[in-house]
């Protein structure tokens, strides 16, 4: 399973330098300031930053989060950055967009959305899952009893969780590990647990 927390995103239909936004942007972390003086930004990732998407895509997308005042034009609407250097660090990512060159254009991007585009994601290993994949798919056991509909992924260490809206009401949580995992079909948007529904 890739743990990569992302949602869907609303995204405008065209970047002001005219190119299409893609509409399948994830929203994967959000700048939090500046790193260094050399243009670098320090992002926070939506799961831990080891397994981020973030440090495998160069080509981002920001876009200024709602209600955050803009600080300046480079973050006025959405749009596509290069990504020349990404790592791991203090508990999140830092990176250098490619035009960005000082300290001052860094901090202009603090509070921005970090998107990427859900075709841009590298392949998952047989078996592995994007958790953004998993959202919205509905959930049954073997007799065909719906346990929900998955809206929300937690890993606490042990292993993931899916969250689901019960049929009857309610949420219910259910260990995403084989033993209980049966079948996912994302064609289907379906998961198949075994699972009770009176758990």
């Amino acid at each position: 399973m890739k743990p990569e927390p992302g949602e869907p995103a609303a995204p405008s239909i065209v970047a002001p330098d005219g190119e299409p936004v893609p509409a399948d942007l994830q929203l994967l972390g959000r700048v939090v300031g500046a790193y260094g003086l050399r243009g670098w930004v320090h992002v926070e990732t939506r799961n831990r930053p080891e397994d981020s998407v973030l440090r495998h895509v160069r080509r981002w997308w920001l876009r200024p989060a709602a209600g955050l005042r803009v600080h300046g034009p480079a973050l006025a609407a959405t749009r596509a950055v290069l990504i020349e250097g990404v790592r791991t660090h203090a508990g999140g990512l830092v990176a250098r967009p490619r035009d960005c060159t000082d300290r001052d254009q860094a901090a202009a991007l603090k509070g921005a959305e970090v998107l990427v585009s859900r075709s841009d994601f590298p392949p998952g290993d047989e078996g592995e899952y994007y958790w953004s994949d998993l959202l919205g798919c509905e959930v049954r056991n073997p007799d065909g009893h719906a346990l929900g509909r998955v809206f929300g992924v937690e890993d606490h260490g042990a292993h993931p969780l899916l969250r689901l809206h019960r049929p009857e009401g309610g949420e219910r949580m259910i260990p995403f590990i084989g033993i209980f995992i049966l079948a996912v079909d994302l064609a289907q948007r379906s998961i198949v647990a075994d699972w009770s529904p009176d758990d």
